[in-house]
């Protein structure tokens, strides 16, 4: 396999508009990086270069907040991404192109929902809120188990993590601050992890790892712009505008992949 440099270039400024989506809106990296490299390149190819900038992304994110962490927090859903992990890696391995494509496009959708339902609608937050409700650890571990099995599969993990954030915020057992150490150490820890897997697996080469490190500049490029807009820009439209964008994104990768099956 040799490098593509027009590939690589596109990929690159994806990551830097990932990195600057998520910098403005507290999320979107994972789903805008995943949702936009497969309409150019593979699917396997771009959840490998995604995945290598994601650990860097995250390692970075939780660096300014790693007085908040607390390794309890995070061992919990960590104990159920050692068994979830692999389960996802086996079935990426059986996936084409077209059935990377609508599994992708399928968790994109799930994202977008849980996303919209957790951090914009005041109902579902209420809802939360008033159920008093606190997911003990086997909840916990269930929710690392998913979001390895997505992660391990199409490199989207969020949304089992999400909701399971979601009640422990409202509950007061994590502050904002702690939420964010948690998920970005659990979320990098999740990389790192299907990054050796994949390498181990033979399906991470040179040619990506060198893609891989032309992008992560835009990581850091990204999230000083998009730290930049946030000051300028409603967070809460944006984070519409991001939705909405993931869900056409997702509906362009399913309407795309769905003939070929």
């Amino acid at each position: 396999m040799t490098t593509n440099w027009v590939t690589t270039g596109m990929s690159a400024v994806v990551i830097l508009f990932a990195a600057a989506v998520h910098g403005i809106a507290g999320f979107g990296f994972a789903q805008v990086s995943m949702g936009i490299m497969p309409l150019f390149r593979s699917p396997s190819s771009a959840s490998i270069i995604f995945t290598a900038t994601a650990v860097v992304a995250n390692a970075r994110v939780w660096w300014s907040v790693r007085d908040a962490f607390d390794w309890e927090k995070w061992i919990v859903p960590v104990a159920g991404l050692v068994v979830g992990m692999p389960l996802g890696i086996y079935v990426f391995s059986g996936f084409d192109a077209a059935q990377m494509r609508v599994a992708i496009g399928g968790v994109l959708v799930l994202a977008v929902i849980v996303v919209g339902a957790t951090q914009q609608l005041d109902v579902v937050t209420d809802w939360i809120e008033e159920k008093d409700y606190r997911p003990g650890k086997i909840i916990g571990a269930t929710a690392g188990l998913l979001a390895g099995v997505f992660g391990g599969a199409v490199a989207v993990p969020g949304p089992p993590m999400i909701v399971y954030g979601a009640f422990m915020s409202a509950s007061g057992f994590w502050s904002d601050e702690e939420m964010k150490a948690t998920f970005t150490a659990f979320f990098g820890t999740l990389m790192l992890y299907r990054l050796g897997s994949l390498t181990y697996t033979g399906d991470v080469t040179m040619p990506l790892m060198i893609e891989a490190a032309v992008a992560i500049p835009m990581v850091f490029v990204g999230s000083w712009i998009g730290v930049y807009i946030f000051d300028n820009i409603p967070e809460r439209i944006f984070q519409w505008v991001v939705l909405g964008l993931l869900t056409v994104n997702a509906v362009v990768l399913l309407y795309t992949a769905v003939p070929e099956l």
